[in-house]
């Protein structure tokens, strides 16, 4: 198949147009550049071949790399200039000096070809990884593995030089390792940079484990040649196990406030109430339906719908890969009928659009929100309510501008609702305990409610004489 090339001039890249396919043009007077013009931009491409041996034949053939740019924006001088400048470490991210593959290879094979697979650690039936764990894992290789970051302090703290052990400094980097020389003390090494963010650094650890196994279980084409697993047996960092919450009376002033005030942003307000109502897990309320829906595939996309009928919500797709109908409070109830009547009396509103979503995405209402959808409402909110601080960055004039930090997040409100649930009493007038509340939360044991969500200390749930938490 024959390539497109032309000489790379203002005037000539300008004349390029869509053709209904996207297509890349290669360039005739600088080696390594290529443009590709899609439907909506032009991109640049840096592009190069490396040479693979056929271990079936023995033989070496080329393979065909490409590395994106920039938009045609920027100027063709500073691209140019980028790819003299970086070209040769591109090609060794990759691969090392002797030709062998790398840490950083490996990451990137995952990432491209394993992360979204099937699940590498489980007996039985082959299970797929979760979305929410593939896009977990990617980016965390992506960011502290290959450094694909444009954070500063990231950089540093994987790059800079440290004693390890007390013993001389290391400066190389994970990604820049060859395979066949990766070994234990490497993964600690990588694992000690990290030590003042120990809850990331172990949740890199486990990724890499798992990119790691997942190549030891491919039967060909396999990057790492060991016989075991680095990152076993390295000792993880101790979390801090954060499980505050709100106190009762904060509890029902939101609520209350969430209830009275949903014509104002309703479809938020809905939101943060339910958590505090129900205390569902996030990435279940994300992808609620109104109904259930008509066809699998459909299914499929969501978590599960309303079934106001019996009170309740369907799961279809929870943590633990089983059905579930956790029950709704009348309040709940209520604060969902609200905003379906608020819908159906607004023709701007989403659910006149057709969105089957009960939560749908701002700018795109055919989609259902994500972790990203109220971060910055949700600061502004818990300000309100003496849940977050703030501190003046700077001021124009007659506008301020504030830089907010919020102390209360979204699972919090989780932690809220269990630690309240266990102490209500049930229907005979007793405590319902860590077993109810565990079992109310489909958690695999007690334990892990009282270890993760449930609040022992009796002080937190006084309010102090200024009105705080």
């Amino acid at each position: 198949m024959t390539r497109s090339t032309i000489k790379f001039k203002k005037d000539n890249l300008e004349r390029l147009k869509f053709s209904g396919k996207g297509r890349f043009y290669y360039a005739e007077n600088f080696e390594a550049l290529a443009i590709y013009v899609g439907k909506d931009e032009k991109t640049y491409y840096a592009h190069w071949s490396e040479p693979v041996t056929d271990k079936s034949t023995g033989k070496i053939k080329r393979i065909g790399k490409k590395k994106r740019l920039d938009g045609f924006h920027v100027p063709l001088d500073e691209i140019k200039e980028k790819v003299r400048r970086n070209l040769d470490d591109w090609k060794k991210q990759n691969r090392s000096i002797e030709g062998s593959l790398t840490m950083g290879g490996l990451a990137s094979a995952f990432i491209k070809h394993g992360s979204g697979g099937y699940r590498v650690k489980v007996k039985g039936a082959k299970i797929k990884y979760k979305k929410k764990t593939t896009f977990n894992n990617n980016l965390l290789l992506s960011t502290y593995v290959l450094l694909k970051t444009k954070k500063p302090e990231i950089i540093s703290m994987i790059s800079d030089p440290f004693k390890y052990n007390g013993a001389g400094y290391v400066k190389e980097l994970l990604k820049d390792i060859p395979l066949n020389r990766i070994s234990k003390r490497d993964i600690e090494i990588f694992h000690t940079r990290m030590e003042k963010i120990p809850t990331t650094a172990n949740r890199v650890l486990a990724a890499l484990s798992v990119a790691f196994e997942w190549d030891m279980k491919r039967s060909v084409d396999r990057l790492y040649k060991g016989d075991s697993n680095p990152c076993l047996r390295i000792s993880k960092y101790q979390e801090s196990k954060d499980k505050k919450h709100l106190v009762l009376n904060k509890v029902v002033e939101v609520r209350d406030y969430c209830l009275n005030e949903q014509w104002r942003d309703p479809h938020f307000l809905t939101f943060y109430a339910l958590l505090l109502e129900i205390g569902e897990r996030l990435e279940d309320l994300f992808r609620l339906t109104w109904h259930k829906p008509r066809s699998l595939r459909e299914i499929e996309s969501c978590s599960g719908w309303l079934d106001l009928e019996n009170k309740s919500i369907h799961l279809t797709d929870s943590k633990d890969r089983k059905e579930a109908d956790p029950p709704l409070t009348d309040e709940a109830i209520q604060m969902l009928l609200q905003l379906q009547k608020y819908n159906s009396e607004r023709k701007e509103c989403a659910l006149a659009l057709g969105t089957p979503w009960i939560f749908p995405r701002a700018t795109d209402s055919s989609k259902p929100i994500n972790n990203n959808s109220y971060r910055v409402k949700l600061k502004y909110f818990n300000f309100k309510f003496g849940l977050a601080t703030r501190e003046l960055v700077r001021s124009k004039k007659t506008r301020k501008l504030y830089k907010y930090k919020n102390e209360y997040t979204f699972k919090h409100l989780r932690k809220t609702f269990v630690t309240h649930y266990a102490r209500a009493k049930d229907s005979e007038g007793k405590e319902r305990g860590l077993v109810q509340a565990s079992l109310r939360m489909r958690h695999s044991s007690p334990k892990v409610t009282k270890d993760h969500y449930f609040t022992e200390d009796q002080e937190q749930l006084k309010v102090r004489k200024d009105g705080s938490i």
